[in-house]
């Protein structure tokens, strides 16, 4: 994707827009507050800022898109801003600030080095300075309906005699950017909360390596809550057949970006241009009603994300099936 079709969508989501906003009005100080954008892109968020009354605004960029944000504060007439072109990381003994804002989210929440970046950016801040966004929570759910799944999972039906096992592992061992429906899970009380992340804590950083384990009861996804049939259904012919499957899980996030203000990427809420995290199983769990399912989720975002995800199906109290997947795996 080109550097300007980002900005297109980032600029072109009105939910997402607004909901900043608001954050920014609710902790800029006219006159007094002084902010530090890290991945600034086109100045957006420091325009707002400048326009809700900021004292003054430090532009980190290290892209060609600085450029385009000192022609936008031209053309606007928009001051009181400075332009540095490198990565904030590289920047030694910064000014501080009042206020740090660094919207570097993706469709999963910290693919963007958001975590690192926003541990990095302590040093920006005055004693007692906030931060934007200043929490994250992760949810995950299982999905039910096999659309998502058949999407991606081609594998056995290319034909002409292959046996196409090992592309099929590949593949299914990947995370996968999709427009996840409500209708393709049980319903709103089967998502968990697996990570939650606290941006303004003082105390230890939050570690790039996450780990967490959750669980549902059979009963809760065998009767799932009335929803709506999601938009293209599968056809009959590779539809799964009788009883409630598990084909993978879902990720969305929700960020606090102020107190009181979030975005959400659940299918749940109002939609973004955020998409959110398909995790594809290898096999199908078919849980029963005295059944337990077990998720262990495991982000690691030092150097480049990889996710982990293992299921366990649990039937009076013994493991009945486990399937281990790694986005680390399914890179060629």
């Amino acid at each position: 994707m080109s550097e300007i079709e980002l900005h297109r969508k980032l600029l072109g989501d009105t939910v997402r827009n607004r909901a900043l906003q608001a954050a920014l009005k609710r902790l800029i100080k006219p006159g007094m507050t002084t902010v530090a954008d890290i991945g600034a892109g086109t100045g957006f968020l420091s325009f707002l800022a400048r326009q809700l009354g900021a004292k003054h605004c430090d532009l980190y960029e290290y892209s060609g898109a600085l450029e385009l944000a000192q022609a936008l504060a031209r053309k606007n007439r928009i001051t009181n801003l400075s332009f540095i072109h490198t990565h904030s990381s590289e920047i030694r003994n910064p000014p501080k600030v009042d206020l740090v804002i660094s919207e570097t989210l993706g469709n999963f929440a910290l693919e963007e080095n958001l975590l690192e970046t926003l541990v990095d950016a302590r040093r920006f801040l005055k004693p007692g300075g906030a931060m934007l966004p200043c929490g994250l929570k992760q949810f995950v759910a299982p999905v039910i309906h096999q659309r998502l799944q058949d999407e991606i999972d081609i594998w056995p039906r290319v034909g002409f005699d292959l046996d196409l096992d090992a592309a099929r592992e590949l593949s299914l061992n990947n995370m996968y950017v999709k427009n996840v429906q409500a209708a393709d899970m049980p319903g709103k009380d089967s998502a968990r909360l697996w990570d939650q992340i606290d941006f303004r804590s003082t105390g230890k950083p939050p570690a790039s390596l996450r780990k967490s384990s959750v669980r549902w009861k059979g009963g809760e996804i065998l009767n799932p809550s009335p929803q709506p049939p999601p938009a293209e259904p599968a056809p009959d012919s590779i539809r799964g057949g009788g009883g409630v499957k598990i084909y993978g899980f879902a990720l969305w996030w929700e960020v606090e970006l102020a107190p009181g203000i979030s975005i959400s990427t659940s299918p749940f809420a109002e939609p973004t241009h955020w998409d959110q995290i398909y995790l594809p199983l290898l096999t199908p769990v078919a849980p029963q009603a005295g059944d337990v399912l077990e998720l262990e989720l495991c982000s690691d975002t030092r150097a480049d994300v990889r996710l982990g995800w293992t299921s366990r199906l649990l039937r009076k109290g013994k493991t009945v099936q486990r399937i281990t997947q790694n986005s680390f795996r399914g890179r060629l």
